[in-house]
Parts: structure tokens; sequence; C-alpha cells
């Protein structure tokens, strides 16, 4: 099984833009960013991600800390977490990354699990920026 050959081709049937980066395959939805990571050691390993949805800073990365511990633990298959990334001029940056991560098997129905995906990544970025907001009035 090939995931990734199968998720670029389930992508381009469903009428999305795929493409190929480094990491894996980019392709957006609504606007949003996605990025299916390829992962060569581990053929059933399936992870989408909503990259850098919101930049963290010194100011505010104990808000941003309990909102994402507060959406790890109550919605499934999802979790948030922080990611260091550098751009072309080697500027550095924190920003908070939603992952959905599962194990396939060996013939995974993409048209089940990709639409579940994107629907829990979306509602879990949603639950987030409203979680953080609910901490920064208090």
């Amino acid at each position: 099984m090939d995931l990734n050959k199968l998720m670029m081709d389930y992508l381009a049937e469903e009428g999305f833009r795929p493409h190929e980066t480094p990491f894996g395959i980019a392709f957006k939805k609504e606007g949003i960013n996605f990025l299916y990571f390829k992962d060569e050691d581990d053929e059933q390993y399936f992870r989408l991600m909503m990259p850098a949805i919101f930049v963290v800073t010194e100011d505010n990365e104990d808000m941003i800390l309990h909102a994402m511990n507060d959406v790890n633990s109550n919605i499934k298959v999802v979790k948030l977490y922080t990611m260091d990334m550098e751009d072309e001029q080697g500027n550095k940056e924190t920003s908070v990354w939603v992952a959905f991560e599962i194990l396939a098997d060996t013939t995974p129905e993409l048209g089940d699990i990709v639409p579940r995906a994107i629907t829990l990544l979306q509602g879990a970025r949603i639950a987030f920026l409203a979680r953080l907001e609910e901490v920064a009035d208090h």
C-alpha cells in the first residue's frame, strides 16, 4: 500500500489541487491550508494537519497552552501542538498546528477518512480560537 499515492489520487479525484512539498502533500479547502505528511517509515500512519493556525509569542504562550490543553482533552483523534518553523530569511516563528492522526488499515477508504479528518481539524481550530478568547477575557 502506498498511502501517499492513494492520498494524492484521492485529493485530485475530489477536485482539490494537491501538490507535493518536501513534507508531503499540500492542498486547500475553503481557503484553509492542509498538509498531509508522508511517513516513509510507516505506511499505515495517516497524519493530516492544519498548519500554523496561530502565532505563539512570549506574551500569549500561557494562554495558548491552556487553550490547547482544553481542546486536546475534549476532541477525539485531533491534537494541537506548537511547532517551530524557519522562513527563507532564517527568522524563526512558533505557531500552533492542528493534527489528525490515525493508523490506517491496509485498504483505507479515504472517502470515509479525509472528509471526517477535515471536519475534525476545522472544529478543533474553531474550539481552540474560542477557548483562547475565553482565557484572554479572564
